[in-house]
C-alpha cells in the first residue's frame, strides 16, 4: 500500500511514461508476468536507481490498485508536482502558449481524456481549482490521460477566476467553452497565446469563470444532441488552436 507521501500510477503507457519523464521518482513497481516485457523500459528505470520491482500474481495487483483497470502494472512514486501558476505563465507566455483551465471537471476519466487531448495538441499545462467538485490528479485519471499527465505543467489554484484575471493581464486571451455562444470556434483562427477553459460536466462555466472568460465560442454542430461531452469539445477545440497555429 502506498503511503502518505506515495501516489499509485497504474495502466502501461502511464507508468512507461513515469519511467521517461520522472524516474528518480519511482519508489517501487509491480506487475503481472504477462506484462514484463511491456514495462521492460519501467524495470531497467527502477534497477538503475537501485528501486525494487516485483512480479506478483493478478489479485495482489488489484488489491495495491484497488482497481481491475491496472492493464498489469503498478508503479508506486511521488506524486505528481504541481507548479505555481506564475511559472506556467512564464512557460506558456509567447506566441505559443497554449493553456487549459477547467472548472470543476468532475469525472476523473473527462480529466484524463483533457490531459491527453492537450498533451497531444502541445499546450503547456493545465489549471484547476482546488476544490471537491473538481477532479484530482487521481490514479485513474493518471491512467487514461495515457502518459499526458507527465508532460503537461498541472496547476492548482484557490479561484480559478482569479487565475484566469492573471493570465488576461498577462496577454493570453481567455476563451470559454459554451454553446450557447454566438462565434463558432472555425468562424477564424483562434488566437495565442490562448488559454481555453471549459466547464463542469453538468453546469456548464460557473458565473464567475464566465466573466473571467473576455471571449466564448461554441463549437458548430448538427443540434441532434445538446452538447459533446467535455473531453470531446476539448479535444475538438485544442485541434483547431493546433489548426489555427499551423495557418498563421
Amino acid at each position: 500500500m502506498p503511503r502518505p507521501s506515495e501516489s499509485l500510477v497504474y495502466g502501461v503507457q502511464a507508468a512507461l511514461a513515469v519511467a521517461r519523464h520522472r524516474p528518480d521518482a519511482i519508489h517501487r513497481v509491480l506487475y503481472v508476468e504477462a506484462r514484463r516485457r511491456d514495462v521492460g523500459p519501467l524495470l531497467k528505470a527502477a534497477a538503475a536507481r537501485k528501486r525494487p520491482y516485483r512480479e506478483v500474481p493478478p489479485d495482489e495487483l488489484e488489491r495495491v490498485a484497488k482497481s481491475v483497470h491496472h492493464e498489469g502494472v503498478v508503479v508506486v512514486a511521488d506524486p505528481l508536482p504541481l507548479l505555481p501558476l506564475e511559472a506556467l505563465i512564464e512557460r506558456a507566455r509567447g506566441p505559443e502558449g497554449l493553456l487549459v483551465a477547467l472548472d470543476g471537471i468532475g469525472n476523473p476519466h473527462n480529466l484524463g481524456a483533457i490531459l491527453r487531448s492537450a498533451a497531444y495538441f502541445g499546450a503547456q499545462g493545465v489549471i484547476f481549482p482546488k476544490e471537491p467538485r473538481q477532479a484530482s490528479l487521481s490514479a485513474a485519471a493518471v491512467r487514461v490521460a495515457q502518459g499526458g499527465a507527465e508532460v503537461l505543467a498541472c496547476v492548482g489554484v484557490e479561484e480559478l477566476s482569479t487565475a484566469l484575471g492573471e493570465l488576461g493581464a498577462a496577454g493570453f486571451r481567455v476563451v470559454g467553452a459554451e454553446p450557447e455562444a454566438k462565434r463558432g470556434a472555425f468562424d477564424q483562427p483562434l488566437p495565442r497565446p490562448l488559454c481555453l477553459v471549459f466547464g463542469n460536466e453538468a453546469e456548464g462555466l460557473s458565473p464567475a469563470v464566465r466573466l473571467a472568460c473576455k471571449e466564448r465560442v461554441r463549437i458548430p454542430g448538427t443540434g441532434a444532441v445538446q452538447s459533446l461531452n467535455v473531453s470531446v469539445a476539448a479535444g475538438v477545440l485544442l485541434a483547431a488552436a493546433s489548426a489555427s497555429r499551423r495557418t498563421r
